[in-house]
């Protein structure tokens, strides 16, 4: 069976931390470019726009309806070839993999209850460049292996302890110097090409940069600050279940748990998040309907809980529904496209003294985030 049907919805499902695994991710590290076949390059780019804010809470002066999140984009560049018969080779570079875009400033106008507690702005931006390489073992077992370099900076507007176990007070503008770091991908495929069939597992291994964090208002450097990615470990697999008829799916566990951001030692290494780990399942079905076009529909249930929810994340478990397809020209080239729809569950954020009951405690809930992505791709 030769079954090659275009699934942009993953593509789609990894562009932003709200709408995947948790965390801070906006696009994740997949393998796929590299099951191309010869020459093959791809440029995607997709545009996320989340809808995230607090329920009405009357005794803290919030109205409903408020964002505290930005929309952001995401465009990844991937080129592919083949040393020789046994070893491939790719990189794939992506302007976006993980950040943070907040502004809570609404809360403090107008002289609220809510003004007391926090009025935090937060920037995180990154970039990631990495370098793949497979080998193949015999026709149908492969190793798998990558490097990924990725840079990160910041600014941050903090108005009062996030975190109850800093036990300090931060106030004022800081900023995060450009950091880097250096992680790896080791992984193994299995493929079963007459019904294609393909199951790929990977490790991920944690990064970790310590930008300097700046004092704007005197501009004065406090020292090193942290901020972590996570371990992450990912089955992906596909297989053809009918004629022109694929089933693809995958499982990813990102140990956010221990990734966080934190302000240097003048601040007491105050953390600003409080991740959680969280697993995101997919599963959906591709369709060739021509030797032109094909289309792939899934599902993803992320597990996030919710409890005690990150100011930079504030969503809990989510449920989402993709629609992706595929128009491949005579000339080798393909144009895709799709659309991700994201609905989270409630989360709530413990306030100040990060303990549930609190009289400062925020849920967030009706929330959630639509992606479109677009991709050209050629083959040659």
């Amino acid at each position: 069976m030769s079954l090659k049907i275009n699934t942009v919805v993953a593509v789609l499902l990894a562009t932003t931390s709200m709408a995947t695994a948790g965390g801070m991710d906006r696009a994740t590290t997949g393998t796929s470019t590299l099951f191309e076949k010869g020459y093959y390059a791809e440029l995607s780019y997709a545009s996320t726009a989340p809808s995230i804010g607090p329920n009405a809470n009357l005794p803290l002066g919030l109205a409903g309806g408020m964002n505290v999140t930005k929309s952001f984009t995401t465009t990844q560049f991937s080129f592919k070839t083949d040393l020789n018969d046994k070893l491939s080779v790719a990189i794939l570079s992506n302007n976006n993999p993980f950040g943070v875009d907040v502004d809570y400033d609404d809360f403090a106008t107008g002289g609220g209850a809510y003004a007391v507690i926090t009025s935090l702005r937060a920037n995180l931006g990154s970039t990631a460049v990495t370098s793949m390489a497979r080998y193949k073992i015999t026709d149908r077992v492969s190793a798998i292996a990558a490097l990924k370099y990725q840079t990160v900076s910041g600014t941050a507007d903090v108005s009062v302890p996030l975190s109850a176990a800093s036990g300090v007070a931060v106030d004022g503008d800081v900023s995060l110097t450009r950091a880097s770091d250096t992680n790896f991908i080791v992984g193994t495929s299995y493929e079963i090409p007459e019904i294609a069939l393909r199951v790929v597992g990977t490790y991920e291994s944690e990064a970790t940069f310590d930008p300097s964090v700046i004092a704007e208002t005197i501009g004065a450097n406090t020292g090193p600050g942290q901020i972590k990615t996570p371990e992450v470990l990912m089955l992906e697999f596909q297989s053809g279940v009918a004629a022109n008829t694929l089933v693809f799916g995958s499982i990813r566990h990102a140990k956010w748990e221990d990734a966080q951001v934190k302000l240097s030692a003048l601040y007491g290494n105050a953390q600003l998040s409080d991740f959680d780990n969280s697993t995101t399942y997919t599963l959906g079905v591709g369709r060739k309907f021509s030797d032109s076009f094909s289309a792939s529909l899934s599902a993803s249930v992320d597990t996030g809980d919710g409890d005690d929810a990150s100011l930079l994340a504030p969503t809990g478990g989510s449920t989402a529904i993709s629609l992706g397809g595929k128009y491949t020209l005579n000339n080798g080239m393909a144009i895709s496209g799709g659309v991700s729809h994201r609905v989270y569950n409630s989360a709530t954020w413990y306030g100040n003294d990060s303990e549930l009951g609190g009289g400062d405690d925020v849920t967030f809930g009706d929330n959630s985030v639509t992606t479109l992505g677009m991709k050209l791709s050629v083959s040659f």
